[in-house]
C-alpha cells in the first residue's frame, strides 16, 4: 500500500489552485507537474485548495466493505444477465443462451460462426452476458456491481446512430486555452447557428463544473466548450476546476444555484455525491445538462455520453485477438489501473472489458488498483507492481494518463520483454492522447480505444437549446470509435484504425510529426 511519505517523495501529493475561468484576463501557473499554463485572456481568478489524497489499491477478493453488499450486487448481475438473454437479434440469428454455456475455443468458434463485422461487431461484445467460466472474472463484476452501472446507462437512441462517424469528418478550431489545433469529431452533433440566442437582448450565463483541470483530457474538453461560446455573443461561460475533489463540485453548483445562473453543464467526480446538488438546481429552476459521465439523478434535462461501452469491450477483443495470434491460447497475468472507483469511465470500461474475458478461465486478475487518472500515481502503482509480481503480461488501464504512467513504469523497470518467451508487456489503453499515439508508435501500447474529449461543445449546444426552450431528447449519446492499432487490422470482424488515421483528432499534441 502506497504510503503519503512516499507520494510526497514522489512529488504526487500536491496541493494545486483551483481555476475559475470566462472568456476574460487573468493568469494561471499550475503547479509542477501539472499541465501547461492556461492562458491569461481566459483566466479570471484563482481560488480554493485542495489534497487530491494517495492512490488507493483494491486488492482482489480482500474488500469486507463490497462483499456486505453481496444481495444487492448478485440482484444487479441477475438483471444484467437477464436483460442481455431478452436483447434484440441482429444481424445472424444468435443464441444469447448457448452463449453462457461456452468458454474459451468453443465460445470463439461460436463468435467466428457468427461472422459478424463492423458495427454489428462491436454490438455483439457490447451486449454478451457475463459468463461463469472464469470465477474470479466473475466475481470481481458482481462485487463491483457493474450491473447496476449497465442496466442504467444510456443506449444509444436511433437518431444518434444513425449519424455514424467517418473518419475525416469534423471541424477543425484552435484551442482558445494553449492553441493547440483540435478536430472536433460531433460538431455537427444537434448545430445551433451562430449568432446570438433565445432572447437577443438577453446575455445567458452558464457554468461548467469539471472534474480536474490539470488533465489534458478534460482541459481539451473545456476548450470545446469555450470555443462554442465565442459563436454566440449574449453567452457567458464560467468554467471552474473541481480539482477531483467531489465536495468541491458540490460547493461549486451550490454557489451557482445562489447567483442564480442561468443553466449548469457538469462533468462528475462521482456520479451519487453530484445527485443532490443537482436536484437542488432544477428545483430552482436552472437546468442542468451532464457530460461524459452521468450523476446520481434523473432530474438532469440531459446526458450527454460517449462510448465508454464499446471502449472496454474493444480492450477486451483486442487482449483474446493478440493472446491467440502469440500462443495460440487466451491466458495470461492482468494488472488493472483504473480511474476513481465509482466513476461512470471506471465501471463501463472495466466492465465490459470484464465480460468479454469472462469467457477464458485461463486469464487471471493479480490486482486492481484506483487513482484520479494520474500518470504519476499510475506509475508508481505499476513499478510497485513489477515489483511483487514476477509474471504481468498484460496491464489494463481506463485512461490514458494510467497507460502512460505504466508505460513510464515499465521503461524505468525495464520490464518490456519479461512475459514467458520474451514477449513484450501488452499495455491496453483507452483515450486518444497524442503521446499514447507516439508510445504505440514505438510499440509500448498495443491498442487504443478512443474516447473524444471534445464533448463539451455538444454538451453546450444542448444546454442552449433547453434554455431556447427547444425540445431535447433526455440522453444524447455519441456512435462508436474504431480502436487505434499501430498497423490497420481486422479483428473479430472489426476493422481498426491506424496511427496517422486517428492523428488528427488526437488531443494534447505537441509538435507536427510522431516520434521516429
Amino acid at each position: 500500500m502506497l504510503d503519503r511519505r512516499s507520494l510526497q517523495q514522489s512529488g504526487l501529493e500536491n496541493r494545486s489552485k483551483c481555476t475559475r475561468m470566462v472568456v476574460d484576463s487573468a493568469e494561471y501557473n499550475p503547479p509542477a507537474g501539472h499541465s501547461s499554463p492556461l492562458n491569461r485572456q481566459y483566466l479570471l481568478s484563482i481560488r480554493g485548495n485542495s489534497d487530491t489524497g494517495p492512490p488507493g489499491r483494491i486488492p482482489i477478493g480482500n474488500s469486507k466493505e463490497k462483499m456486505l453488499v453481496g444481495f444487492r450486487m448478485w440482484c444487479a448481475s441477475l438483471a444484467f444477465v437477464v436483460s442481455c438473454l431478452s436483447a434484440p437479434v441482429f444481424g445472424a440469428s444468435i443464441d444469447w443462451q448457448k452463449i453462457t454455456r461456452l468458454q474459451d475455443s468453443a465460445f470463439l468458434d461460436y463468435v467466428v460462426s457468427l461472422n459478424l463485422k463492423g458495427q454489428e461487431a462491436i454490438d455483439f461484445w457490447k451486449k454478451i452476458p457475463l459468463s461463469k467460466a472464469n470465477r474470479q472474472v466473475n466475481r470481481l463484476f458482481r462485487r463491483e456491481a457493474f450491473g447496476i452501472f449497465m442496466n442504467k446507462y444510456p443506449r444509444a437512441r436511433k437518431q444518434d446512430s444513425d449519424q455514424g462517424f467517418q473518419v475525416g469528418k469534423g471541424t477543425v478550431i484552435k484551442g482558445p486555452i494553449d492553441g493547440q489545433i483540435l478536430k472536433l469529431p460531433f460538431s455537427s452533433y444537434y448545430p445551433l447557428a451562430e449568432g446570438t440566442v433565445g432572447d437577443p437582448k438577453k446575455t445567458y450565463r452558464v457554468g461548467y463544473s469539471i472534474h480536474g483541470l490539470s488533465h489534458p483530457w478534460l482541459k481539451s474538453n473545456a476548450e470545446s466548450a469555450m470555443w462554442e461560446v465565442g459563436r454566440h455573443s449574449n453567452v457567458e461561460l464560467v468554467v471552474v476546476d473541481g480539482e477531483f475533489d467531489t465536495d468541491k463540485q458540490v460547493g461549486q453548483i451550490e454557489q451557482w444555484i445562489r447567483e442564480e445562473m442561468d443553466g449548469l453543464l457538469v462533468w462528475p467526480m462521482q456520479e451519487a455525491p453530484l445527485g443532490p446538488p443537482i436536484v437542488q438546481s432544477t428545483r430552482a429552476g436552472i437546468p442542468v445538462v451532464t457530460v461524459d459521465r452521468m450523476a446520481g439523478t434523473r432530474r438532469v434535462s440531459t446526458q450527454v455520453t460517449g462510448n465508454f461501452p464499446a471502449n472496454g469491450a474493444q480492450q477486451g477483443v483486442y487482449l483474446i485477438h493478440r493472446l491467440l495470434q502469440e500462443t495460440g491460447e487466451v491466458a495470461g497475468n492482468v494488472l488493472m489501473i483504473r480511474k476513481p472507483l465509482g466513476s461512470t469511465a471506471d465501471s463501463m470500461r472495466t466492465g465490459h472489458f470484464l465480460k468479454v474475458i469472462s469467457y477464458f478461465p485461463g486469464i487471471q486478475i493479480l490486482e486492481s488498483q484506483h487513482n484520479s487518472s494520474n500518470r504519476e500515481a499510475s506509475r508508481i502503482q505499476v513499478l510497485d507492481a513489477l515489483g511483487r509480481f514476477q509474471d504481468i503480461d498484460v496491464v489494463f488501464c481506463t485512461g490514458a494518463e494510467q497507460a502512460m504512467g505504466a508505460v513510464a513504469a515499465i521503461d524505468e523497470a525495464r520490464r518490456w520483454n519479461s512475459r514467458q518467451g520474451g514477449r513484450s508487456v501488452i499495455v491496453l489503453s483507452n483515450d486518444d492522447l497524442y503521446e499514447s499515439l507516439e508510445a504505440m508508435q514505438q510499440d509500448k501500447i498495443a491498442v487504443i480505444a478512443p474516447y473524444t474529449p471534445l464533448l463539451g461543445g455538444l454538451g453546450l449546444r444542448i444546454l442552449l437549446k433547453v434554455l431556447m426552450g427547444e425540445e431535447v431528447p433526455r440522453n444524447v449519446t455519441t456512435p462508436d470509435l474504431p480502436m487505434i492499432t499501430k498497423e490497420k487490422q481486422t479483428i473479430f470482424g472489426i476493422q481498426t484504425m491506424g496511427i496517422d488515421e486517428w492523428l488528427p483528432y488526437a488531443y494534447g499534441k505537441k509538435q507536427p510529426g510522431l516520434a521516429q
